[in-house]
Order: C-alpha cells, then sequence, then structure tokens
C-alpha cells in the first residue's frame, strides 16, 4: 500500500466523488457535515462546505525522481462553497448539453435541510482569478491547479416530516435529450429521513421539481437509493428504482405505475441484520446489485429474482458498518467506506452461466433457459487503516484511463481526504 497525498478539509468530510466523465476526471468533490447544538441564545444547526479538488498524477519525468508517496496530489480549484450539512453529492453520468461542444459536468447535493440541489461545475473565466480563494490546504509547492466555479442552477425541497433531512439523491442513467454524452433533461431520485422517497423532473429550462413521490416508503430513515441499470431487465428508460432504510428493508419500485399509488415491486427484510445504508448497481453486469449495511456486511443481488423471495448471492464482513460502496468502473472490485473499519477493497469472482428453468407455460409448456449468477468468492482483498476517524466515503481515483489504481477516501471527525494505492 501507498498512501500518496492526505490533508485537513474544513469541517468534517462525509464523503467524496471522483468525477466518471474523461474531460474532467481529475475532478474530486468532498461533502462536509457539521452539527452545531446550540444553546439558549442560538437554536441548533446543520451546516456544511463543498470542497472541489484536482487529483493530479506526478508527470513521467517526475515520477522516476519522486518517491512513491508523492505520485499523486491534491489541488485545491474552488472556493469552499457554504451550505447545509451535505448527505450526498453525485455527479451527473453525463454532462450539461451546451450545443456542439462538449458540457460542464453537473453535481447533485442531499442536504440536512431537506433540499437537493444541482450544481454546474465549470472553469473559471481568467477574471476570476481569486477563484480559489485563500484555500490552499493540500496545495504542494510546485503543484499546479485550474481554477473551477460551482454555481447552483436550481434547488428544490424535497424533505418531509421529523427533522426532514435528505439523505441520499441519485440520477437517472437514461438520459433524455442529447444521447449518452450530454443531456438537457432528467429524473433524478432522492429519500429522506422521514423514510420518504421522490422522482424530481430536471428541465432543460434548468428547473428542478417533485413530480412523484412515497411519503412512507419505509418505516424508519431511508438511508439508500438507487436507479436500476438501464440494461437490466428492471432498468428500461430510468423506471425503476432500488431503496433502503433503518428497518433493514431493501425494496424495489417500478415507477411505471407511479410511485405514489403502487406497492413497492419487492420487499426483503430478512437478510440485512441491520439498517440498509447503500445501493449500489453494477457498471459491469446489468444484474447485480451490490448492498452495504450497519451489520458491516457486503451482499450481491440478482435483480431478476424479484419474481420470488430475494437472496444474496454472496456476503463479506468489511469490518465496520459498509456507508458506501463504490464500483471499481473497469473491473468487479468495490471501494468499501466502512465506518470505523477504514476503507476495504472488495473483490468478487463470480460468474454468469446458463441454466433450465421450470417448465415455462408462456413457451409452450418447454424447458426455457435463463443467464444466473453462480455465487462466487466476495471477499475483502485489501484493508486501508490510515484514517484516524469514521470512514464514510470512498472512490476510485481517475475513472476511465487512470494509468494505475487509487483510491480517494475521507473520514469525519478528523477531517481526513487521502488517495492511496491498495498495491
Amino acid at each position: 500500500m501507498t498512501r500518496h497525498h492526505e490533508l485537513e478539509v474544513g469541517l468534517n468530510a462525509c464523503g467524496v466523488e471522483v468525477c466518471p466523465h474523461a474531460s474532467h476526471r481529475q475532478l474530486c468533490a468532498v461533502a462536509s457535515y457539521l452539527h452545531r447544538p446550540g444553546d439558549e441564545d442560538e437554536p441548533q444547526s446543520r451546516v456544511g462546505e463543498l470542497y472541489l479538488y484536482q487529483l493530479h498524477p506526478a508527470d513521467d519525468d517526475d515520477r522516476a525522481e519522486s518517491s512513491p508517496r508523492d505520485r499523486w496530489t491534491f489541488a485545491p480549484c474552488a472556493t469552499p462553497r457554504h451550505t447545509r450539512a451535505i448527505f450526498e453529492l453525485k455527479w451527473a453520468p453525463a454532462t450539461l448539453a451546451r450545443g456542439d461542444t462538449a458540457g460542464n459536468p453537473a453535481l447533485a447535493q442531499a442536504d440536512a435541510g431537506g433540499f437537493v440541489s444541482v450544481y454546474e461545475v465549470s472553469p473559471s473565466t481568467p477574471d476570476d482569478d481569486d477563484t480559489a480563494g485563500d484555500d490552499t490546504a493540500g496545495r504542494r509547492p510546485g503543484s499546479s491547479s485550474s481554477s473551477f466555479d460551482v454555481a447552483e442552477m436550481a434547488s428544490v425541497r424535497c424533505g418531509g416530516g421529523g427533522l426532514g433531512m435528505a439523505t441520499c439523491v441519485d440520477w437517472s442513467p437514461a438520459l433524455v435529450g442529447g444521447g449518452g454524452e450530454y443531456f438537457g433533461s432528467c429524473r433524478l431520485a432522492v429519500v429522506g429521513a422521514d423514510g420518504g422517497a421522490r422522482i424530481l423532473a430536471w428541465r432543460e429550462s434548468g428547473d428542478l421539481e417533485v413530480v412523484d413521490e412515497r411519503e412512507c416508503a419505509h418505516d424508519l430513515e431511508a438511508w439508500a437509493v438507487a436507479f436500476a441499470h438501464p440494461g437490466s431487465s428492471l432498468g428500461s428508460n430510468g423506471g425503476f428504482i432500488f431503496t433502503g432504510a433503518d428497518d433493514a428493508a431493501f425494496k424495489g419500485w417500478d415507477l411505471r405505475a407511479g410511485l405514489h399509488r403502487s406497492p413497492p415491486a419487492f420487499v426483503n427484510s430478512r437478510t440485512h441484520g441491520a439498517g440498509v445504508t447503500c445501493v449500489a448497481p453494477s457498471p459491469h453486469d446489468p444484474h447485480v446489485v451490490a448492498t452495504g449495511s450497519y451489520d458491516d456486511g457486503v451482499r450481491l443481488w440478482d435483480c431478476r429474482c424479484v419474481r420470488r423471495p430475494l437472496e444474496a448471492c454472496d456476503a463479506a464482513d468489511c469490518g465496520g458498518g459498509t456507508w458506501r460502496l463504490r464500483w471499481h468502473p473497469e473491473r468487479r472490485a468495490i471501494a468499501c467506506a466502512a465506518m470505523g473499519g477504514g476503507v476495504a477493497i472488495v473483490d468478487w469472482s463470480g460468474r454468469e452461466s446458463r441454466s433450465i428453468d421450470e417448465i415455462d407455460e408462456a413457451n409452450g409448456g418447454l424447458e426455457s433457459e435463463s443467464d444466473v449468477w453462480e455465487p462466487g468468492s466476495l471477499s475483502v482483498a485489501f484493508r486501508y487503516g490510515g484514517h484516524g476517524s469514521i470512514a464514510y466515503g470512498a472512490d476510485w481515483g481517475w475513472k476511465r484511463g487512470g494509468r494505475e489504481d487509487v483510491v480517494v477516501s475521507c473520514s469525519f471527525y478528523d477531517k481526513g481526504l487521502h488517495v492511496w494505492s491498495p498495491r
């Protein structure tokens, strides 16, 4: 293991997301969360800051002279944006439509005030030389960094009941208006501390609005939401979402009939031993979905099993509550932010095979074949214990074209942001 660079951000770090687009693959967004209890003079509050860094590999000429520790560095590239305490950040799977030119990335935020906000991240103009302000935390001598603006494009309140916090957000992978590279309009899904699930519409005009909701999707606080992979049997046209919550339930919802009027397509409340904290569909295998839980486990599911009670394909113990799961962009590996267990890299060796189903009446009473996943080894390949407190975020650095596997991770009370290589 090589720890390349570490720094301390301004507030408690609770999430990190590396931009998935090749044109902006160096961008790393960091979420933070601070609860101020309040006193007789001031009420309690929850505040946060959004940080934007560039992740730099050393130049080829520099790599020969530098130590392994110096091969990757962070450089701040935008003024920290003051906001409500952040639960989740999520980059849009396509860039904003901008005519014939490459668009800018968009970033969604779910916060403790119950709002979902969408930001555009764009290069600063030459006149904005102070974009990064005086925030030089983590900047190394000789490092260079472009400057970016983080501008709010839209925001809508979608939390309800109790504390009204919006806890997780996801973009629909079925983007409308410009194919897979750019988008003009799409949908987002969000869950909240009230147990509710909501669908938002992002319009080409820039408007963001709640178009469907289920106020009691779960009995307790909901922490996880994700759209099904568009290539799966469920995910056509972004019409299916998964949710998870403190009631230990993993649920699926068919959006075609309306989230507000239809019961869940499936419910599994028996497998997880505690709250479901994360749902992560695989980008490689359309039918495979990973879940994380406070019970320390990572589980894999075949979403084609919804016609019968779901069963986990396999499970791995990460040594701590599995708060966030991020699939490797090119292989079957998962970076897992395991809270008190640090960060774990989980490898999976499962494989797809053909099986004979029972007699299929719709197929003339003949036996029919289907693809199924055979359980393989789902194991912790590496553990990173370099953080000084709870690890709430982990992601793979330099997706789509990186020269080596690097992981970016963050921890809460010590405000740590690290970049490291497992091997």
